[in-house]
Order: C-alpha cells, then sequence, then structure tokens
C-alpha cells in the first residue's frame, strides 16, 4: 500500500482490494483523530485511474497528461 498527500489530496492505492480497502479506513481514522475533515462529495473511491498533479495513473502505467505535452510541443 502506498499513499501520497499533496496539499488537500490524499491518493491511497493498493493492487489489492482487501490491503486497499484497509488503509482507507486507517486514513479516515487518523483524519478524524487529529479532528480533520473531508467532504466525501469530492472523494472517489476504488477507481482504477487518477488525474494527478499533470500525470494519469493507472493500473501498471503513467502517463503525462496530453494537455502538458502539447504546451511542449509549442
Amino acid at each position: 500500500m502506498i499513499y501520497i498527500v499533496y496539499l488537500n489530496n490524499i491518493v491511497v492505492y493498493s493492487n489489492n482490494y482487501r490491503v486497499y480497502t484497509y488503509y482507507v479506513r486507517i486514513v479516515l481514522e487518523r483524519l478524524r483523530e487529529y479532528k480533520l475533515y473531508i467532504n466525501l462529495k469530492k472523494y472517489l473511491f476504488y477507481i482504477t485511474s487518477i488525474n494527478f498533479l499533470g500525470f494519469i495513473i493507472s493500473v501498471n502505467r503513467v502517463l503525462i497528461e496530453k494537455s502538458r505535452v502539447d504546451a511542449i510541443r509549442e
């Protein structure tokens, strides 16, 4: 299991459903412990691809966002 915290984003990922669920629960419990709250409407759980910091992270690969590549080409 790996998690990344960047400003107001928390990414938890794992290649195992049970491990992922376990660590999401731990992260949420830790947030509650320190009286930090999230807006559940803004969060996505159990997804296989995410756009994060200009990269598209999916199963077994990381790609750079197309708009960033276009900006470099121009």
